[in-house]
């Protein structure tokens, strides 16, 4: 009879806020052989994010960015909605705002992680296009307009065929 061997098992990497629990370690160029250990994450406080939060880090990084125009105008009168802990949506009017947020996606992330110490957080941009009236320009969409507040138009209008509407 042989004895019980047990197998070592993997053990899987703790998670603490959606961040896996791993060391590392870098190298430094100006002395290779030199290897020095990371922050480690696991001594990290991580601020559980609320929607008042992250309201105030938004207009934070706003402030905080003032003499770079474009950025500032970027998230200037944005609508930022948390979804969990480390998902928020901006709400932008049209497509070209998404591509300008995906360009900047790594400096506004990057802000809201120092101030949050939360490295798992991530945005989506959700484009909510608003309702724009058409305005009756040519004398046909003048007279459908017509038609649509007083139907009585259409009879009107068959009792005087040569009138051009």
């Amino acid at each position: 009879m042989e004895p019980d061997v047990k197998q070592p098992q993997a053990v899987a990497p703790q998670v603490f806020a959606g961040i896996p629990q791993h060391r590392f370690t870098t190298i430094s160029i100006n002395a290779p052989t030199e290897v020095k250990a990371v922050k480690s994450l696991e001594n990290r406080t991580v601020e559980q994010l609320t929607q008042e939060r992250l309201e105030e880090l938004w207009n934070e990084l706003v402030t905080r960015n003032q003499d770079d125009e474009k950025f500032c105008n970027l998230l200037a009168d944005k609508k930022v909605e948390l979804k969990n802990n480390n998902l928020f949506n901006i709400q932008v009017s049209n497509y070209y705002f998404d591509s300008q947020f995906r360009e900047y996606q790594g400096r506004i992330l990057g802000f809201l992680r120092e101030m949050t110490g939360n490295e798992s957080l991530r945005f989506n941009v959700a484009v909510v296009a608003e309702h724009v009236e058409h305005k009756a320009y040519l004398p046909r969409e003048k007279f459908d307009e017509m038609v649509k507040v007083n139907p009585a138009m259409l009879s009107l209008r068959k009792l005087f065929p040569d009138i051009d509407f």
